[in-house]
């Protein structure tokens, strides 16, 4: 579990502080072989790194050490703590400069320096239903040739794991039991449907974005798009749901070319384009939900896994899914960026 950052009297340190900070914490760690590597990767790159930055990007030089790094050494950025706080998509260099990061952004800080190393990082996203998305930076151990994944979080167990693991789905299994809503807090209230095949991000953002400083926005809203490809795993709703073999793209893409979700006059979820026993317990879903359980109980929750299985998203999910994409239009993105 990473630090979490005190509400009240979060640490205040200049950005030259903070890295000299940082470059104590790990000089005893720092080999000679791993500072030349990272010093060569940096210079053919053509990535503006400070030697400071240099330095401590060598100490970690292997993915348990950056787990270390997240774990011990970087607070939480808990971006949404109050509803007027503004959004943070911090790149590496920030998160160095100012010691915190959110799960993307620490996500972001584990790719690059895995990638750094030669430890060829892929990026898995674990997909939530009525939930947040976890973001995971996976390897292949090069010896025993198993899985492991570097992860920040906010939350206990939701972050890396030692490569131990043949498959990546017996990996993402063992953030199942700990995946529980953020909306209600609740341990019972178990949200991962899915994992995705990884995928090598460089391929679509080249490596620049290592090194800068201004915020890593189209990696935040681009990340995701329609060639993702999604396994599914047991839903909360039951084992009668689940359909182990298949897999389907990110469910926002899916509801666009359903016409579940329209953009024009506006962003909306269209019920009337959702097939016809769908739209029956659509409708039914939303007379019997009580929006102050957070979460759908009773029959409620019972319509709710019966609307995923005629669908493979929630009532819940779809309207989540209309209001993130309607942010990221307003952002001033096209749809032509997440679909191809």
């Amino acid at each position: 579990m990473s630090k979490l950052n005190p509400v009240f009297a979060p640490p205040q340190l200049t950005p030259q502080a903070q890295i000299a900070y940082y470059v104590k914490r790990v000089a005893a760690r720092v080999h000679p072989v791993s500072l030349e590597r990272i010093q060569t990767r940096v210079r053919e790159l053509q990535l503006d790194f400070s030697a400071d930055e240099i330095f401590i990007l060598a100490a970690l030089d292997n993915p348990r050490r950056v787990q270390w790094f997240l774990d011990h050494e970087v607070y939480y950025n808990n971006d949404h703590a109050f509803e007027e706080q503004e959004e943070t998509s911090l790149a590496p260099r920030m998160v160095l400069r100012t010691g915190m990061a959110h799960c993307f952004e620490g996500a972001l800080l584990a790719y690059t320096i895995n990638y750094l190393h030669g430890f060829e990082p892929r990026w898995m996203l674990l997909e939530g239903t009525r939930d947040v998305d976890h973001n995971l930076v996976v390897y292949q151990d090069q010896h025993a040739v198993r899985w492991g994944c570097n992860a920040h979080s906010g939350y206990p167990h939701l972050g890396g794991r030692d490569p131990e693991f043949f498959t990546l789905r017996e990996l993402a299994e063992t953030y199942y039991p700990h995946y529980y809503s953020g909306y209600t807090n609740d341990p019972r209230d178990l949200t991962i449907i899915g994992y995705s095949e990884p995928v090598d991000i460089t391929q679509k953002f080249g490596v620049q974005w290592m090194a800068q400083l201004e915020p890593t926005w189209d990696l935040y809203y681009l990340l995701v798009d329609d060639t993702w490809t999604f396994h599914q795993m047991t839903p909360p709703y039951g084992a009668q749901y689940r359909h182990p073999n298949e897999t389907q793209p990110y469910m926002l893409f899916t509801a666009l070319k359903q016409g579940w979700i329209e953009t024009a006059p506006h962003v909306r979820v269209n019920e009337k384009n959702l097939p016809s026993d769908a739209l029956r317990v659509w409708r039914e879903f939303w007379q019997t939900f009580n929006p102050d359980d957070l979460l759908p109980r009773g029959r409620a929750a019972e319509l709710e896994g019966e609307f995923y299985r005629l669908t493979g998203t929630t009532p819940l999910d779809l309207n989540f899914n209309a209001e993130e994409l309607a942010a990221f239009l307003d952002k001033g993105y096209t749809l032509e960026r997440l679909i191809h």
